[in-house]
């Protein structure tokens, strides 16, 4: 039997704050637990998780949160089999100025309809199309990262992935755009975890809304060409296709899916992808057993049954990667009727958030849960099925990440060029523990300078 539809009159109330019946507590007066959530979220949470229990309550930036940690909770929230969570009101007062609009923030039948729309992009037959495009960017690309001075990969990996993005998805070549684009993301990104969230000049939001609004100009200067054109991109697919009523869809609904869909796109696995060069960096024994296995295919570019199944060590480091940094380390949620969680109440309109970046790294489950370990992915040890719900590092259910099939290419594209024409390392006197940067992405904070060595 079908879960009927919740009213829409959930979007209209305030966030709940009666939370004092759950243990826990509010932290700093309005900040909460904000700097030590960003500065360490997984050491964080797993001391609220030993002090107070898997249900327990917090406070980020004026905003109450119930925290659900572990991995039946990964479940029972993802999958949402009754329709209690909206993701639209879990991020809206974090989001909205910046992806309302986009697919994370739509709900239910909603989600499910624009959801099938974008889906086009990511079938196996434009994943194979979009794999060339990849692969001859990388190739472009790359043999010129050894000649600049003070080489940092950050900068160079998102620069690309960005660039590879605007092709696959816009259907366009990012030329004299690509800086001007990049630190419109740059800046609307930052401005997601301001403390002043007001438009007002000389404040870090005011930057973040002007990218936000540059952004918008951009992609909105496109539209008359992609409602004409025949090319296969996902925004001219999206430009085309009718809505329920059989109209096409306005400019701004298209904008705003295109514009989350290419920063999903080109973030996440830039941050994905720095942290494994870090990590290879640091670990070269590992990198040397990923440099095995990529000369070993004998192709200068993966082709797509060698990235679905010729790369097992590759992949077994994709995930722990997304286990030790997940791409969002928090996943929320509002409940739009009174539910309960481990025998609390949970009054209709509370934040309700889950952790991948805890349960990622739960001693229970993971053996020396915060050391980099692909092995612990392998067939002999399998770490990540303890629980169906343990790693989930593109969340689950109607709204689990419908782009992992694609950043999967990305990062195994990229990492096998890399590993057939570099060896990299860090400077010598790279700190034993940089500074990393968790939210919104994870990155190290220095951009991370390498020393690349070509190996022909």
């Amino acid at each position: 039997m079908q879960t009927a539809q919740p009213d829409n009159d959930y979007l209209a109330r305030p966030d709940n704050t009666r939370l004092r019946h759950i243990p826990g507590d509010y932290g700093l007066p309005f900040l909460g637990c904000m700097i030590p959530l960003i500065n360490n979220p997984s050491a964080l949470i797993r001391r609220y998780y030993e002090r107070y229990g898997p249900v327990c309550r917090t406070q980020a930036t004026g905003q109450k949160i119930v925290w659900a940690l572990g991995p039946d909770y990964n479940r029972d929230i993802t999958v949402d089999p009754e329709q209690i969570y909206s993701a639209r009101m879990g991020y809206d007062g974090m989001l909205r100025d910046f992806f309302a609009g986009g697919l994370l923030m739509k709900d239910f039948g909603e989600h499910h309809f624009h959801r099938r729309i974008m889906q086009t992009a990511f079938k196996i037959d434009s994943l194979k199309q979009h794999l060339l495009q990849i692969n001859e960017r990388v190739a472009h690309d790359l043999p010129d990262w050894s000649t600049r001075p003070d080489f940092h990969f950050y900068p160079a990996i998102k620069a690309l992935l960005l660039d590879i993005g605007a092709r696959v998805f816009v259907g366009l070549e990012m030329g004299g755009e690509a800086q001007r684009l990049n630190q419109a993301f740059l800046d609307m990104m930052e401005g997601v975890l301001s403390i002043v969230r007001r438009d007002w000049p000389g404040l870090l939001y005011h930057r973040a809304m002007n990218g936000r609004r540059e952004l918008e100009r951009f992609f909105l200067e496109l539209m008359p060409a992609k409602r004409v054109s025949d090319g296969n991109d996902m925004m001219g697919h999206f430009a085309r296709a009718l809505d329920e009523t059989g109209q096409p869809y306005p400019d701004q609904v298209v904008r705003d899916h295109i514009l989350f869909l290419l920063l999903a796109a080109h973030d996440t696995t830039t941050s994905a992808l720095t942290m494994a060069a870090y990590y290879l960096a640091r670990h070269p024994e590992w990198q040397e057993r990923l440099r095995a296995e990529a000369l070993g295919t004998n192709l200068a570019a993966p082709d797509y049954e060698t990235i679905k199944s010729g790369l097992p060590l590759t992949e077994q480091t994709f995930h722990e990667i997304l286990r030790l940094h997940p791409p969002v380390p928090q996943l929320m949620r509002r409940t739009v009727r009174d539910t309960e969680l481990g025998g609390y109440e949970i009054p209709a309109d509370t934040l309700v958030a889950i952790s991948p970046a805890f349960s990622h790294r739960m001693a229970e489950y993971w053996r020396d849960a915060d050391r980099f370990d692909p092995d612990r992915f392998g067939p002999e040890r399998q770490e990540h099925k303890a629980h169906p719900y343990l790693w989930v590092p593109f969340g689950g259910g109607a709204h689990k990440c419908i782009g992992m099939h694609f950043a999967d290419l990305l990062f195994k594209c990229v990492l096998h060029d890399m590993l057939r024409r570099y060896r990299w390392s860090l400077p010598a006197g790279y700190p034993a523990s940089p500074a990393i940067m968790h939210f919104p992405f994870s990155k190290l904070k220095d951009d991370l300078p390498l020393r690349l060595t070509p190996l022909s």
